[in-house]
């Protein structure tokens, strides 16, 4: 997985994209989002993936019906975290009731703690209340 330590590094990218209207225009969007955070001037790892992922999911929601989206979710792709299947989840989540978790609160905090941001949380809310 790739990923933008500060925004310097994504600033050095857009310049290295000048000639990729589209990922150009895209990584300044991000800046721009970045910008308006309240640790703008330093934004941590988590805060720049949480934009990232954002305008990921944005693009690839779009990328049937526009094609500039369809190619800001490929360009992006790379620095999304892998998502867990339904599979992982199930399997990941029966281990946690045979460790003895017994409401949903913290099978939640086990899995955002050790998966933060490989999974639905939807997904897992529903997949919990089956087990349970």
């Amino acid at each position: 997985m790739k990923k933008f330590n500060n925004i310097s590094e994504i600033k050095t990218e857009r310049i290295s994209r000048k000639d990729d209207k589209v990922v150009y225009n895209l990584l300044t969007v991000i800046l721009g989002e970045l910008d308006r955070l309240p640790t703008r001037e330093n934004p941590s790892e988590d805060q720049i993936y949480n934009v990232i992922k954002k305008m990921y999911d944005n693009a690839y929601n779009i990328k049937d019906i526009n094609r500039d989206s369809a190619i800001e979710a490929f360009y992006l792709k790379d620095f999304i975290k892998k998502q867990l299947t339904d599979a992982e989840l199930v399997e990941i989540i029966m281990q946690y009731k045979e460790d003895g978790l017994k409401n949903i609160g913290d099978y939640m905090r086990a899995l955002s703690s050790e998966y933060k941001g490989q999974f639905d949380g939807k997904k897992a809310n529903e997949i919990i209340k089956q087990i349970m």
